[in-house]
């Protein structure tokens, strides 16, 4: 006969000796089939789960400090959502200057992109630079074939309307790709001419 009035903390104790038992479970894989367990104290004994974690604060779940250890006292706390995305292990982790680094996490802080976070890390930047708000833009052999910087881009000295690249014949674009002042100043001659 099923409970009238069951312990808040119930489904949570069952939810986690399911993921680490039950082979038919469909997050065995994730936990049980990967040497997930749950400890000896717990694994019969829903009272001492019950006064080892305390009330769950409303919105967490249960999590385990080391993704790689199973369920117990020492390796278990309530956390938010987003304390559990940070904990994945495809979450990407730097050390930059001694810093570890949270793409997500720093863009969210900033009000960045993560994508602007690790694009700025990839190229090898300063823990300063990576934070900065500011657009940076990449001109090491921008004459050279600018962000594109493959051999047959290297290899290409005059614009598509012949114009030569040097440096004081080039533009950045807003991401970063080399333009032709001269074909830049043309055009915008053009369409000032059309739009009058």
């Amino acid at each position: 006969m099923p409970l009238k009035n069951p312990h808040p903390l119930y489904s949570v104790w069952q939810g986690i000796k399911r993921r680490c038992n039950n082979k038919n479970s469909p997050m065995y894989h994730r936990y049980g089939g990967r040497g997930i367990t749950v400890c000896d104290r717990w694994i019969h004994d829903f009272n001492a789960f019950v006064k080892d974690m305390g009330d769950r604060p409303e919105g967490f779940t249960i999590e385990r400090i080391d993704n790689d250890k199973g369920y117990s006292p020492d390796n278990c706390k309530w956390a938010s959502r987003q304390e559990q995305q940070l904990n994945r292990e495809i979450v990407n982790k730097f050390i930059i200057e001694g810093k570890e680094i949270i793409p997500c996490l720093i863009a969210k802080e900033n009000k960045m992109k993560a994508d602007t976070i690790l694009n700025r890390i990839k190229r090898g930047l300063s823990l300063e630079e990576i934070l900065s708000k500011e657009k940076i833009i990449d001109t090491s052999g921008f004459s050279l074939g600018g962000k594109a910087n493959g051999e047959r881009q290297k290899s290409k000295t005059h614009c598509p309307k012949g114009h030569e690249y040097t440096f004081d014949n080039l533009v950045a674009s807003k991401s970063g790709w080399r333009k032709c002042k001269t074909c830049h100043r043309e055009n915008a001659k053009k369409l000032r001419v059309k739009n009058k």
